[in-house]
């Protein structure tokens, strides 16, 4: 199970810095991927701490160091990009069955050509390491998978500075993009590390609304019979400034599972450097020669605190039920977060896992996560 997200950057929880939308700093305007080149200054000025800088260096150097391997970009129109997730893992803390192991994430590398007169066009490709599954592992499925693939590539297009278009690989448009693909938001809906579709998105974004429908026919990389067919989308709008509340739905099929979700969300900067995110949503699920409708409900809720610059405080409840189960889940756990400079991200969180249940008494189940993530 990958608690922690394999794509560079998804991280928007940075209202709390005052960018409101992804697209400030990815090239993707829903956020994954690869940052721009305004993105990599923000990282290494604003988000990551000066502890191992000289007191005296400036800023505009620190910024210029953070372009790819510490050269300034010599080409406006091509722009590489390296990244690379390792996680240490135990689980189970204190208990007889705990194991401790380390999962190689993400060791990607990625390419983004741009060109017109105003960089209208952008075509990106990312290829690289992608663990099977855990839940596959060691079955018909997951032997048939590649550990190295394409997770996104797609060419866009935007004629306007607030709009575009977009075709390719990519993940669906809906709800807030957290890190942690573990998150009931993710597993719920079906939007964890391998499920990007091929398809089209046109997106939007004004002084103060932002919003993005998703045109998707399923990865064709994958069987057909798997392939999901729908459409997403996501709204957000700007209120006082520092908050954005939204909204989002799914809908998608394959030739197993009948899939519905909607969402409503909210992402708020409480202070400078500290924000909360909500995300309440219903899942459908109804299996296509079926009668029975499977629904589900989750919620999520986040904060993010700087305690200063470079070091950040995390902490997530979360909530799960079923229709056809009896019981609940919820899931909470602090965690720290420390970009000790520029391309360096260190993270560690303990996870408690408690599931609720009239008939039954279960044990909390404690785990222990420790994440390093660079990029070039």
């Amino acid at each position: 199970m990958n608690f922690l997200g394999s794509k560079a950057y998804a991280y928007p929880h940075f209202i709390s810095l005052g960018y409101n939308s992804c697209i400030t700093c990815h090239y993707n305007p829903f956020g994954n991927g690869p940052i721009n080149d305004y993105g990599r200054s923000v990282s290494g000025t604003a988000i990551a701490s000066r502890d191992f800088y000289d007191e005296n260096k400036p800023e505009e150097l620190i910024a210029s160091e953070t372009a790819f391997f510490m050269k300034e970009a010599l080409n406006k129109h091509i722009k590489p990009f390296i990244g690379y997730r390792g996680m240490f893992y135990k689980s189970n803390l204190g208990q007889e069955g705990s194991k401790v192991e380390f999962i190689n994430m993400q060791f990607d590398a990625n390419l983004v050509v741009k060109f017109g007169e105003k960089d209208q066009f952008i075509a990106s490709g990312t290829f690289g390491y992608a663990p099977i599954p855990r839940a596959l592992q060691n079955t018909p499925t997951g032997d048939a998978m590649k550990e190295y693939r394409t997770r996104e590539h797609y060419i866009g297009y935007r004629p306007k500075p607030n709009w575009g278009i977009y075709f390719g690989l990519m993940d669906k448009t809906y709800g807030i993009r957290v890190a942690e693909h573990n998150s009931f938001s993710r597993i719920s809906t079906q939007l964890t590390q391998d499920d990007q579709a091929h398809g089209a998105i046109l997106h939007y974004s004004g002084p103060t609304f932002e919003g993005g429908l998703n045109a998707f026919v399923g990865n064709l990389a994958t069987k057909a019979d798997v392939r999901t067919k729908g459409f997403a989308g996501t709204f957000e709008q700007t209120v006082f400034e520092k908050n954005r509340i939204g909204a989002s739905f799914l809908s998608q099929k394959d030739d197993y599972l009948k899939t519905m979700a909607t969402a409503i969300h909210s992402r708020s900067q409480i202070t400078y450097g500290t924000s909360v995110m909500v995300e309440l949503g219903r899942v459908d699920k109804k299996p296509v020669n079926g009668t029975l409708t499977r629904k589900e409900y989750y919620a999520l809720l986040q904060n993010h605190i700087k305690t200063h610059r470079g070091l950040y405080f995390l902490n997530s409840v979360e909530y799960f039920k079923s229709s056809l189960d009896k019981n609940y889940r919820v899931r909470f756990g602090p965690g720290l977060q420390y970009y000790p400079f520029s391309k360096l991200e260190l993270r560690a969180d303990v996870y408690n896992t408690r599931n609720f249940n009239q008939e039954a008494n279960s044990r909390d189940r404690w785990d222990l996560l420790m994440q390093i993530h660079a990029w070039f």
